[in-house]
């Protein structure tokens, strides 16, 4: 689930975290109070305009209303029932990443305790209450295929299919995510996404998992957000490991070798997404990647607009030419191949990725980043800071019309693909997650949560095929190398207990449901 620059690890310098919204923050939460009540009136009229239009095939679709999770971010029990060891697994415990990220090492090992029925259960309870009809999981890999090839495990089998029917019998719709990050440590340690046999090892994968599932599952993702993992999770991660201070000179080197990995991850999904049209299911399938818009830290300055642009080729474009257009845009594409010979990628691969492109586009979205022009920096483009104006979550600046602006590009200027926000969600720290008196008063991730949903159905009612909205995350829960540091839940977790106390942020999603049933 979370993490994008500056969240997430970044391949640049990041803009400096703690204390970049004490200072001036009810100034900078009256300014985003303001805008939120202009976007609502924009958007109640954009209400009235579509409630006299003809009905279309799509209004008449059942909106997913619903919330996303991760399988190492929130199971737990990553060594019971014969589930093999994942990198993170391995990360955690033995390497203990968190460490060097917030000071103590913390893992996923037991998380929001999710592979526990009578635990999930409650939390299905809690879904039910809030009103959402879909949930959006992922599987992990290591607890289907425990070497991540040969043997299936049915005990991993067993326990999906049980939440599966659990989750149906509530009325709710599992959304599937069959890769979010956590590859068994027994590829990773033949190089991962790296090594070509990995489009093999994940589409034998994706086989099993529609086997066991796709009679009961409509909805599946192939991988999740591949650019996070392969452009800032990896590299992060290996710096941690060997001790290596974070160094800009060297991005550029980085992202040309890991062009070679994501090449591999967009030829996985595409075979992925093959097999299921020919095995006939009846459902989707798509994928769901991390958008980030790139904007000029000075709108007038042609350098700054340039940055902007060659990072929004590295940030959006790079998946998104390759699945729609059948190439990887230029001139990024010629650079990577200079800078690396292994990065080869005929016309024929990209023919079958483009030929087997998905079904819908699962948008992740938190913020956009800001750049400015430095020919020092890797393609000439350095972060910049959003204006001090601006409210700053974890994730970065709380910036909702670039949500609206995205959802109308990729209507517009990528063919109109059917969309669902797969991840949307902050979190804010300090006094917005203290447990007081039994209640979180999350008043900034409720605002947050209110001016997006209204950005995105803005979008939905000017066009863009927008089929739902799932927000990252119910619970809080294992945040990657800043483990249970930074809470996104709309759900209170305290990790030692498992109790769980509903925010404000959950009623106010509540009631957001409650009012656009049908989106």
């Amino acid at each position: 689930m979370v993490r994008r620059a500056p969240l997430r690890y970044h391949l640049g310098p990041p803009p400096k975290p703690s204390g970049r919204f004490v200072n001036s923050r009810e100034k900078r939460l009256r300014s985003f109070e303001r805008k939120a009540a202009r976007g609502l009136r924009v958007l109640a009229l954009s209400f009235c305009v579509a409630a006299i239009a003809p009905a279309t095939d799509r209004e008449s679709d059942t909106f997913l209303w619903g919330v996303s999770t991760s399988a190492y971010q929130v199971e737990g029990g990553y060594q019971l029932d014969g589930k093999g060891p994942s990198n993170w697994d391995v990360y955690t415990n033995d390497f203990q990443v968190t460490k060097a990220v917030i000071g103590k090492n913390e893992t996923g090992n037991i998380a929001d305790n999710l592979y526990d029925r009578k635990q999930y259960l409650e939390d299905i309870a809690l879904m039910k209450r809030l009103g959402v009809n879909a949930y959006r999981f992922s599987i992990a890999w290591s607890r289907i295929l425990p070497d991540g090839t040969g043997e299936v495990n049915a005990a991993g089998i067993a326990h999906y299919r049980q939440l599966i029917d659990d989750l149906l019998a509530n009325g709710i719709e599992p959304v599937v995510t069959i890769y979010h990050w956590d590859m068994p440590q027994k590829l990773a340690e033949k190089g991962g996404w790296a090594n070509p046999s990995s489009v093999a090892w994940f589409t034998h994968y994706a086989e099993v998992v529609f086997d066991a599932f796709g009679d009961r599952v409509k909805h599946f993702i192939t991988v999740n957000e591949p650019f996070v993992e392969l452009f800032m999770i990896e590299p992060s991660i290996h710096r941690i490991l060997e001790g290596v201070a974070e160094d800009r000179t060297d991005s550029l080197q980085i992202y040309a070798q890991q062009v070679v990995g994501a090449h591999h991850v967009l030829l996985a999904s595409a075979r992925a997404i093959h097999l299921y049209r020919e095995l006939g299911l009846e459902g989707e399938i798509g994928i769901s990647l991390n958008f980030t818009p790139t904007i000029p830290a000075n709108p007038e300055s042609v350098e700054d607009v340039e940055a902007a642009r060659s990072m929004d080729a590295l940030q959006n474009r790079w998946f998104l030419d390759a699945i729609f257009k059948g190439s990887y845009p230029e001139p990024l594409a010629s650079l990577q191949g200079k800078l690396n010979p292994d990065f080869t990628h005929g016309s024929a691969e990209m023919r079958f990725i483009s030929e087997n492109r998905p079904d819908f586009v699962g948008v992740n979205y938190y913020a956009p980043s800001y750049f400015k022009a430095d020919p020092a920096a890797p393609l000439g483009a350095d972060w910049a800071k959003a204006s001090p104006e601006t409210l700053e979550a974890f994730n970065g600046p709380v910036v909702p019309d670039e949500l609206y602006r995205l959802l109308m590009r990729l209507h517009k200027d990528y063919g109109d693909p059917a969309i669902y926000i797969t991840e949307n969600g902050a979190g804010f720290g300090g006094t917005d997650e203290d447990l007081v008196e039994g209640t979180v008063r999350d008043r900034l991730r409720s605002l947050y949560l209110r001016e997006h949903v209204a950005a995105a159905l803005k979008a939905r009612a000017e066009g863009a095929r927008l089929r739902g909205y799932f927000l990252w995350s119910l619970l809080d829960n294992f945040e990657w190398t800043t483990g249970f540091s930074h809470r996104f839940g709309i759900v209170h977790v305290d990790f030692d207990t498992q109790q769980r106390v509903p925010k404000e942020s959950f009623f106010e999603y509540q009631r957001l449901i409650a009012s656009h049933r049908r989106g």
